[in-house]
C-alpha cells in the first residue's frame, strides 16, 4: 500500500487530485485508490509530502548512448556527407558486444529513474545504412528483463539514404532490395518478442522517416495490420524533407501518408513539425489544412520539445495540434532522459509560440505525459492509477526547497521539479527504483562503462568523419582546457 501524500486518481476518464491519499497494488495491477482501505497489506510505503503519480508513458526515446548532443553550438559534427561516407558505410559507427549492452542498461536506467515506466525505443540511424544492427533490439530486451522496464522493440529500416553530391546537392540513394529485407527482419522481432517478459515487451513497425521510405509505406502499413502492431515513423522533422515531398508528389506528408491509408489511430508520427500550420512552410498563415486530416485519420503525432528546440527549430504550436483534435504524446527523445523536463520544455515552448501564458499547461502537458501516450498505444491499463490498471507508478518528492510550498502538486511538477525528484518507480506492482536509485544496479559502474562507450563511439566518428578533422575539431569544448592539457 502506498499511503499519504498527492494521489492522481482517475475518475470521469480524467485525472483528479486526492490529497492524502491511498493506493493499493495487488501482484501486477492496482487494487484500490481512495482516501483510505480497510483490508490488510504486506507492505506499506510512505508518501507524505509526495506526489503518486502514474508512471510516465514515454512514446519516443532513443534508448543508446547518444553523441548528437555533443553537436550542439557548433555545426561541424553535423551529418550532411559525401555518397561514400553516406551510403557505403564508411561511416558507420556501431556499438557493439559490451558496449551495446551497457548502452542499453544505461538508457534505461535513466528512464526509470526519470520516471517513465513505459518506454517506447528507438535507436539513432545517422550513421547506419538501411538497418539498425540486427544485435539492437535483443540487447534492450535483454536490459529491459534485466530491469523491470515495460519497453515497446522495433527493427528499424528505410529505402532511402541521403547524401551530397559534389556540388553540395541533396540526393537520395534507393535501395528496397536492403529495406525489404530488413522490413522482413523487423517482421521477425514482432514475432519474437511481443508480449515478451510477462507482457512488459511489445512490438511495433519503425520505418525510420518519412522521406526514406515513402514508397515503402504503403506495404508497412498492410505489414502492421496483418500483425496488429502500431507503426512509429518520423515525420516532417525538416523543411528539406517537407519540401522534397511537395516536389516528388506535390503533396504535403500529411497529405501523402493519408492517400496511401497510411493515418489510423495505430499510427505514431513522430514531431511532425513542419505542416501546412508552420509558419516556414510557405503557406498562408493559419492554414490547419494537414492537422484537419492527422486529426480525421486518428493518428498521433509525438512531441519532443526540447531536442528541437535547443536545435532552433519548434512545434507550430503544441496547443493548437490538441484544439485541433489531435492526440500529442510526450517523449524524451534524445539525452537527458527526463520526461518531467520534458513536460517543463513543452509547457514554455508552447507558451513563446503562441505568445500566450494560457497555452501549454501543466494539465495539458501532464495528460500529454501520461494518458495521451496510453491512448497513442491503444491502451487503458497504464498511464492512470485507476483499480485493474497496471501498477505502474512514480513516487516524486516535492518536499524540496528548490520546489516551494504546494498548493496545486501538477504545476509544483510540472514548473519546479525535475527526474532527479522521482523516489521511487513501480513497474508491475514490482518496485525498480527506491530512494531515486535503481534496483541491483552498480551507478558508478554504470557510469564508468558508459563514459568508455561514449568515448569510443566519438573517436570512431571523428576517426570516419570525411571532414578529416579529430574528435576535438569536430566536438568542441565550450572552453580551452586551462594549461593547454
Amino acid at each position: 500500500m502506498i499511503q499519504g501524500g498527492w494521489v492522481v486518481g482517475f475518475q470521469n476518464r480524467g485525472h483528479a487530485i486526492l490529497k492524502d491519499g491511498v493506493v493499493v497494488v495487488e501482484d501486477d495491477r492496482i487494487l484500490h485508490v481512495g482516501p483510505s482501505f480497510e483490508g490488510d497489506v504486506d507492505r506499506t510505503l510512505d508518501a507524505g509530502g509526495k506526489l503518486v503519480s502514474p508512471g510516465f508513458v514515454n512514446i519516443h526515446a532513443v534508448a543508446n548512448i547518444d553523441i548528437q548532443t555533443l553537436g550542439l553550438d557548433t555545426n561541424k559534427a553535423g551529418f550532411a556527407s559525401p555518397r561514400s561516407y553516406a551510403v557505403d558505410g564508411l561511416g558507420e559507427v556501431e556499438l557493439t558486444g559490451e558496449r551495446l549492452q551497457t548502452s542499453a542498461l544505461f538508457s534505461l536506467v535513466q528512464l526509470l529513474k526519470g520516471g517513465s515506466t513505459t518506454i517506447v525505443e528507438i535507436t539513432t540511424m545517422a550513421p547506419s545504412r538501411f538497418e539498425v544492427p540486427r544485435d539492437e533490439v535483443p540487447a534492450l530486451v535483454d536490459a529491459a528483463a534485466e530491469l523491470g522496464a515495460r519497453i515497446y522493440v522495433s527493427h528499424k529500416f528505410r529505402a532511402g539514404k541521403r547524401f551530397l553530391d559534389d556540388d553540395g546537392v541533396w540526393k537520395y540513394h534507393w535501395d528496397y532490395d536492403a529495406a525489404r529485407e530488413a522490413m522482413a527482419y523487423a517482421v521477425e522481432i514482432v514475432a519474437r518478442y511481443e508480449g515478451a517478459h510477462d507482457d512488459r515487451v511489445r512490438t511495433m513497425l519503425f520505418p525510420y522517416q518519412f522521406d526514406a521510405c515513402a514508397e515503402l509505406l504503403a506495404e508497412v502499413k498492410r505489414a502492421s495490420k496483418k500483425l496488429d502492431v502500431p507503426v512509429h515513423m518520423h515525420t516532417s522533422q525538416s523543411l528539406f524533407e517537407f519540401h522534397d515531398c511537395l516536389r516528388r508528389y506535390n503533396k504535403t506528408p500529411v497529405q501523402f501518408l493519408n492517400d496511401i491509408g497510411f493515418l489510423d489511430p495505430r499510427t505514431i508520427l513522430t514531431h511532425l513539425i513542419y505542416t501546412t500550420l508552420h509558419p516556414a512552410s510557405g503557406y498562408p498563415q493559419g492554414d490547419t489544412s494537414d492537422l484537419r486530416v492527422v486529426a480525421d485519420s486518428g493518428a498521433h503525432v509525438a512531441h519532443c520539445s526540447m531536442v528541437y528546440v535547443r536545435r532552433g527549430k519548434i512545434l507550430g504550436s503544441f496547443s493548437r495540434y490538441r484544439e485541433m483534435g489531435i492526440n500529442v504524446p510526450l517523449g524524451t527523445d534524445t539525452f537527458p532522459q527526463d520526461m518531467i523536463e520534458e513536460m517543463r520544455w513543452a509547457a514554455l515552448a508552447c507558451k513563446w509560440v503562441d505568445r500566450n501564458a494560457n497555452h501549454g499547461t501543466a494539465r495539458e502537458v501532464f495528460n500529454a505525459a501520461t494518458l495521451d501516450g496510453a491512448r497513442a498505444l491503444g491502451r487503458e491499463d497504464i498511464g492512470r492509477l485507476a483499480p485493474g490498471a497496471k501498477a505502474d507508478i512514480a513516487i516524486i518528492d516535492l518536499n524540496k526547497l528548490h520546489i516551494g510550498p504546494v498548493d496545486d502538486p501538477i504545476k509544483s511538477l510540472v514548473y519546479a521539479a525535475s527526474g532527479s525528484d522521482v523516489d521511487t518507480v513501480l513497474v508491475d506492482g514490482k518496485v525498480v527504483v527506491e530512494g531515486g536509485r535503481v534496483l541491483g544496479i552498480n551507478e558508478a559502474d554504470l557510469i564508468r562503462k558508459a563514459a568508455d562507450a561514449h568515448l569510443w563511439q566519438k573517436a570512431q566518428f571523428a576517426a570516419h568523419h570525411p571532414s578529416g578533422e579529430g574528435a576535438a575539431e569536430l566536438f568542441p569544448n565550450t572552453y580551452p582546457r586551462m594549461g593547454g592539457r
